[in-house]
């Protein structure tokens, strides 16, 4: 080879190494409930509190990844999520204190981070997942017309391809597209836009448990509930787009985040035991198999042990409105 021959490439820059141990709760968001050293109490039913490190609390190898079509999803959601979560780390300190924020783009960046943590959750890929996958499904339906009508826009740029090799490609594509990972994500992005517009929608509050008490989270964080103005009762499950509904997320042991009906009033910030209690109860039905706390309690446990994930959505919960 010559020497004129020879060309000098720069080196490509390295791409990040990709992450894939994936926090279904986010991670920052969980540290709030642990100690210095990261560790919280794990609760389960039938079994006794866990000390555990938020570290590797809700991991899971590749839960945000899918491929379709050759195409991976190379940690667009794990980014994306990272984005909203660094967002909500800058304000919790406000948010946690009771002071406003001081603009609209940083209620609408904390609008979306409690909107977040109720759509990524395992719970929601699981229990709304079946329904998902129709609506997939009947956007899946390809008849021999698609075919040839395929095959001729082939046609069109100088491409022959076999009926019999773009129904294989087809059914290849369909059956990936069936991946949970792939219904449960897929539109995630509107999906957050619209319920973060709902909370945005809401009258907001920081309340704190009453004294000696503390709050609970769990695997699927942010609950929603119909508020009873005059009995202050909370009935779990209510869709975020209703007037009534009240939409909860646990901030720390001390003090909840709580969007509800603009007429609501709380005469005080700081809850007192049956509210705080009530609080707590909400959080242990959302949940679907772990509830996370800074302490280990008897009453947590007992809690769980008759309470854990009673709320099933589109059961009990979320239940689509039919019209007629």
């Amino acid at each position: 080879m010559g020497k004129s021959s020879l060309v000098i490439r720069q080196a490509a820059p390295a791409r990040p190494q990709a992450v894939r141990d994936q926090h279904i709760v986010s991670r920052f968001y969980l540290n709030k409930f642990a100690d210095g050293q990261k560790y919280l109490f794990a609760y389960a039913q039938g079994q006794k509190p866990r000390r555990k490190s938020t570290k590797s609390l809700t991991c899971e190898l590749d839960y945000f990844e899918y491929a379709v079509n050759g195409e991976s999803t190379d940690n667009q959601y794990e980014n994306w999520f990272q984005k909203i979560e660094s967002d909500a780390s800058a304000l919790y300190t406000t948010i946690h204190s009771g002071t406003g924020f001081a603009n609209r783009n940083q209620e609408e960046s904390w609008a979306r981070f409690v909107a977040t943590q109720f759509l990524r959750s395992r719970k929601v890929r699981e229990q709304f997942g079946p329904k998902l996958l129709e609506m997939v499904e009947s956007e899946l339906f390809f008849g021999e017309e698609q075919v040839r009508e395929m095959q001729l826009e082939y046609l069109k740029q100088g491409v022959f391809i076999y009926a019999g090799e773009l129904r294989a490609k087809i059914s290849q594509v369909k059956n990936e597209m069936r991946a949970p990972a792939f219904t449960h994500l897929a539109g995630i992005e509107e999906n957050i836009k619209t319920l973060a517009q709902n909370i945005l929608d809401k009258r907001w509050f920081v309340l704190e448990a009453a004294p000696g008490m503390i709050l609970v989270t769990s695997d699927c964080p942010t609950q929603t509930a119909s508020v009873d103005l005059e009995r202050r009762r909370l009935e779990p499950g209510n869709g975020f787009r209703h007037p009534n509904t009240a939409i909860i997320l646990p901030l720390s042991p001390r003090k909840l985040f709580f969007a509800g009906p603009q007429s609501m009033i709380w005469k005080s910030p700081t809850l007192d035991t049956t509210d705080t209690l009530a609080f707590n109860h909400l959080t242990v039905q959302f949940a679907q198999k772990a509830v996370y706390a800074s302490e280990s309690r008897e009453e947590i446990q007992s809690l769980v042990d008759q309470e854990l994930n009673q709320v099933t959505y589109g059961k009990n919960a979320f239940i689509p409105m039919h019209r007629g």
